[in-house]
């Protein structure tokens, strides 16, 4: 088994028992946000959200954000450099979404939201690519005349 391989079952195992996932773009500097906690008046969370510098900033944005749940327990962040597609095509979106059912939230409310965060993740992906192409917030390196 190789590294990569290695590293995805870590975090397929991992999304099953965290009750928090973030799965991070540090080139898209936004993070898909799974919070599987939930009561009576506040539904499960999934959210693209900014990139933050560390996971203690990440939990206090999330307690913050859903101060009714009380601290977080359990946290999982999965850096993530490949595409947005990817995690469609190595299992991690329907990983998520087993989660999200397995803490009782309907199945078709799990695919929508998940349907969502990904459509916001693959924009933010091809604004990145764009800009990228075009130079924005890039410097040159060499000219080609050098």
């Amino acid at each position: 088994m190789d590294e990569d391989d290695q590293f995805l079952n870590q975090a397929l195992s991992g999304i099953s028992e965290a009750d928090i996932i973030t799965i991070f773009f540090p080139l898209l500097r936004r993070a898909l946000v799974v919070d599987t906690r939930h009561d009576a008046n506040n539904l499960h969370m999934v959210s693209v959200m900014p990139q933050v510098r560390s996971m203690e900033d990440r939990i206090g944005a999330i307690e913050r954000v859903r101060p009714q749940l009380g601290k977080v327990r359990s946290i999982l962040g999965i850096p993530w450099i490949k595409s947005v597609n990817s995690l469609r095509e190595l299992g991690i979106t329907d990983q998520l979404l087993k989660r999200l059912v397995d803490a009782d939230m309907p199945a078709y409310q799990a695919g929508e939201a998940i349907n969502k965060a990904m459509r916001d993740l693959w924009w933010a992906e091809h604004r990145a690519f764009v800009s990228m192409i075009r130079g924005d917030g890039y410097q040159t390196i060499w000219s080609a005349g050098e």
